[in-house]
């Protein structure tokens, strides 16, 4: 091989390697520039746009929840890059036929996928969560609940809600309780909304019978009193375990159906909402007007990234 012939292929092999360097680098170009894209005028919109949820004080809870989330545990913080990326991602493969946007049907089709997923695994937390009610229930391990078992739980709910040890739970005693509630909102909310007496809602939900915003002591019993004949199918004056299952699973697969009636359809909205030119084909531009807005809303400090930093701002 004469020396021209090498410095030929010498020089198209340099050639190739910059044009390979360019296609590797060109999938990032675009995470690159809409990175740059968060401005300061994109700031200055998210604080005029009241669409979504409002903002929210950042916690240490609700930080753990965005960096699980979006970061995958990488690190103890969250870049406008990393979240750009998080949302590139989700956004190709909700594009189920890869046209670059995304229509209505794609859009709720991949939602209602992550929900029902979502949905079964906190079935399966509750059910279990259920059984473990039980047994602490059955107090003497008898394998069976008895009305005195339910009863004596029930005392300790309602002196705990109790404050004042009035007879009755209401506004002063919610009031009083006020901590337990902000710890309870600051826990990720479950897509499945059960009542419980860890907070107001659920307190007054399964026991306030005439709806005066309080519950008496009368009206707690008579409550339990109904749930406990409701689970004694055999009405042996015995609740087993299958029948305090079978109770409470026919509640929870009647508020999922509702949850699911209801988060479809406000997936319907949600795209509207999205699709900010009204052409039912939803652009990633489009898609990350509200991934801006949320990003921003949780970057308190607006130092474009989501960290410790951001508690308490």
């Amino acid at each position: 091989m004469n020396h021209k012939m090498l410095n030929n292929l010498t020089g198209l092999s340099l050639a190739m390697l910059v044009i390979a360097g360019c296609a590797a680098n060109s999938g990032n170009g675009d995470a690159i520039q809409a990175a740059k894209d968060l401005t300061e005028q994109d700031r200055k919109t998210v604080q005029q746009d009241d669409r979504g949820h409002k903002p929210q004080p950042m916690t240490a809870e609700r930080l753990k929840q965005v960096l699980e989330e979006y970061n995958a545990g990488q690190d103890a913080e969250l870049s406008w890059l990393e979240y750009n990326d998080w949302r590139k991602a989700r956004f190709d493969s909700t594009d189920a036929n890869h046209n670059g946007t995304v229509d209505t049907e794609e859009y709720v089709y991949e939602y209602e996928g992550r929900m029902d997923a979502r949905i079964d695994e906190e079935r399966l937390a509750q059910v279990k969560q259920t059984k473990m009610r039980f047994e602490a229930l059955d107090a003497d391990d008898s394998g069976a609940i008895v009305w005195a078992e339910l009863a004596a739980s029930g005392d300790k709910i309602f002196k705990r809600w109790d404050s004042n040890q009035d007879g009755v739970i209401d506004a002063q005693d919610f009031a009083a309780n006020d901590d337990k509630e902000n710890n309870q909102r600051q826990q990720r909310r479950s897509m499945i909304r059960m009542p419980t007496t860890h907070n107001r809602a659920g307190v007054l939900e399964l026991y306030d019978a005439n709806g005066d915003e309080s519950v008496s002591h009368e009206e707690f019993i008579q409550e339990r009193k109904s749930l406990f004949h409701l689970a004694d199918e055999n009405k042996n004056g015995r609740v087993v375990l299958d029948e305090y299952l079978a109770e409470y699973e026919n509640r929870l697969d009647a508020a999922i159906a509702k949850t699911r009636r209801a988060a479809i359809k406000q997936t319907y909205v949600r795209f509207g909402v999205l699709d900010d030119n009204e052409d039912k084909a939803m652009t990633f531009d489009e898609f990350q007007i509200s991934g801006k807005r949320i990003f921003t809303r949780w970057d308190k400090n607006s130092d474009g990234v989501i960290s410790a930093a951001d508690i308490g701002v």
